[in-house]
């Protein structure tokens, strides 16, 4: 396949998910259609079949594109000497992102959706984001950057429960901010990981 022909499936892959991102947010996942989807993404709904099969189709895809997303965040933290610095960051960004309503809305619809449905459970297996954080942990503890208090998968396990336990009070606590969240983690931290 050629090169311009790979980017334009990409770019209206990402029209469309984008598109999805809006609609779910909006109406719900159970609630949008795939029509829906297309007239938001301004294309027809036949073209949209070209790219997604069906709306599980889609959902994978969106899930695959948050997880290729946080990974590369992760991913930033192999290659730092800064690792507990950059990892304020990158967790402030994710609870900055999480907080806003659409996007936690997303991630509970998606979680209430699993537990009626088999295989959008599955595809929340897909979900990498704890593991990626834990082989980053791992990796760091390896070449002496940092010291764990717990292992690498509770510590993992940990973060991912402070970042969406944070996004959900930055909603729902008015007196409860974006900035206490990253003073709490700062303080967290400092408990799960130390320098060596």
């Amino acid at each position: 396949m050629k090169k311009a022909s790979t980017d334009l499936i990409t770019r209206q892959q990402s029209r469309i998910l984008t598109a999805a991102k809006q609609c779910f947010s909006r109406n719900g996942i159970s609630r949008t259609t795939m029509r829906d989807i297309a007239a938001e993404a301004e294309i027809s709904l036949g073209n949209i079949y070209r790219y997604f099969s069906n709306k599980k189709a889609l959902i994978h895809a969106f899930i695959e594109r948050d997880n290729q997303e946080i990974g590369e965040a992760f991913a930033l933290l192999d290659n730092t000497k800064h690792f507990k610095t950059l990892l304020e960051h990158i967790v402030k960004e994710i609870i900055n992102e999480l907080s806003t309503k659409s996007e936690l809305y997303i991630h509970l619809d998606l979680l209430i959706l699993g537990l009626h449905d088999k295989d959008i459970l599955a595809l929340l297996e897909l979900d990498k984001s704890e593991q990626f954080l834990k082989n980053s942990l791992q990796k760091a503890q390896e070449k002496s950057q940092i010291v764990l208090s717990l292992s690498p998968e509770i510590t993992a396990l940990a973060i991912m429960a402070f970042i969406e336990k944070a996004a959900i009070k930055c909603i729902s606590d008015s007196n409860y901010s974006k900035k206490n969240a990253g003073k709490q983690f700062k303080k967290f931290i400092n408990l799960l990981i130390g320098s060596s």
